[in-house]
């Protein structure tokens, strides 16, 4: 097959059934949809062949997370300033239609870990790697492994 053979089209009612039956084969893995096929930022797309369902990608509008810190701050006035600062940019997100928050937080750092989960987080994506990709030009570019072990740019 190749790409020439594919017809792309927005998702329509009467393909979620399909799509459930797809998903709940998809061998072990938890491949949910929290927020349906369609909604406010929620967008999905079906490819096609001989009008036949080959597969669809969800798109979700989210949110992640990333905290910065000074390390000499208190761990009190740190978790304040998170909290606070992760509310108050979340509330914007709900505003612009976004569907979900994420934060990648470094597994060693178990406290904060704990700490995230009771602010409301729940763990995803377990068993998998999680990419990046850029969807508009970068203002600072993305260093990925630039760093040496204490975290400096090489």
């Amino acid at each position: 097959m190749s790409l020439k053979d594919l017809s792309i089209r927005p998702f329509a009612p009467g393909d979620a059934e399909q799509l459930d039956l797809f998903r709940e084969q998809y061998w072990d893995a938890n491949l949910e949809a929290p927020h349906g096929y369609v909604a406010q930022g929620v967008e999905t797309a079906i490819a096609e062949k001989d009008g036949k369902i080959v597969g669809a990608l969800t798109a979700t509008k989210v949110v992640i997370f990333d905290f910065i810190q000074q390390q000499s701050a208190s761990a009190t006035d740190r978790m304040a300033a998170v909290l606070m600062l992760e509310r108050t940019l979340a509330y914007v997100a709900q505003q612009g239609g976004f569907t979900d928050a994420y934060i990648a937080v470094p597994s060693h750092l178990t406290d904060y870990i704990e700490i995230v989960k009771r602010c409301g987080y729940a763990e995803t994506v377990q068993g998998c790697t999680v990419f990046r990709r850029p969807l508009r030009k970068e203002i600072v570019p993305y260093l990925g492994d630039a760093r040496d072990a204490a975290g400096k740019i090489e």
